[in-house]
């Protein structure tokens, strides 16, 4: 199995020892941390990750010790590995968990380191995060370079189809910003990040994707941190 899905920032960078804990890969620099609970055994953390990948359809990592760790992608794939997240940014507080947390002096303790971490990250300076510049683009084949290059009527990239449910534009297409490079582009039904607490969609759009735009015939990128701004309305079947 391959984890290109989630890549490996520098060896140099600190693990951040507060064991057991989600690490949830928003971006290449930035790393969403959900502490769990000493009391819980395997099993129950490895079901917690899964849960929350399903939910918020996002890379993550079920970080054990500073040597052992599984990671889980987006569709469910998981495989072991020693060598555990490391981000220079990191932020917790964000995304709901799958299930309610139970409190203890050692988890706050825990979230005391983390919150050190987290304002340590940013100590001195201003830290801008940024997406996928790119939108995970890749270079075309000779095929695709001939297939795709050009626009439909309305300025509308090639390789795009609207999609038979809501209309908007799907596919792969030249991009119109760095246009050497292919990318694939998303509709409002492919919007599958929700939150893993209250159930309802984290952004108006695919998180860490891309959509075209026919107002300004461009393609625009939506990074995962995005997704930050929602709020739960219902959350467990409560108000």
């Amino acid at each position: 199995m391959s984890n290109a899905s989630m890549a490996l920032p520098s060896d140099e960078v600190p693990v951040f020892d507060g064991f057991p804990y989600l690490a949830t890969r928003i971006v290449d620099s930035l790393h969403h941390i959900l502490l769990l609970p000493r009391s819980w055994d395997i099993d129950h953390l490895i079901a917690f990750a899964q849960k929350q990948v399903r939910a918020n359809r996002l890379p993550a990592c079920l970080t054990l010790t500073e040597s052992l760790c599984i990671y889980f992608r987006e569709d469910g794939d998981a495989w072991q590995s020693n060598n555990v997240p490391r981000s220079a940014t990191v932020t917790s507080g964000k995304l709901e968990p799958a299930e309610p947390i139970p409190d203890s002096a050692e988890l706050a303790i825990r979230q005391m380191k983390l919150i050190l971490r987290e304002e340590a990250g940013n100590e001195g300076e201003t830290a801008y995060i940024l997406g996928d510049l790119t939108k995970a683009g890749r270079f075309p084949t000779p095929v695709e370079e001939e297939r795709l290059a050009g626009t439909h009527a309305g300025n509308v990239p090639k390789g795009l189809w609207p999609c038979p449910r809501c209309g908007e534009w799907r596919g792969e297409c030249f991009d119109t910003f760095i246009r050497e490079l292919i990318v694939r582009v998303h509709c409002v039904c492919e919007n599958d990040n929700l939150c893993a607490g209250c159930g309802e969609r984290l952004h108006s759009r695919k998180l860490n994707a891309n959509h075209f735009e026919p107002a300004d015939g461009k393609i625009w990128h939506t990074p995962a941190f995005s997704g930050f701004h929602h709020r739960c309305a219902i959350k467990k079947g409560r108000l």
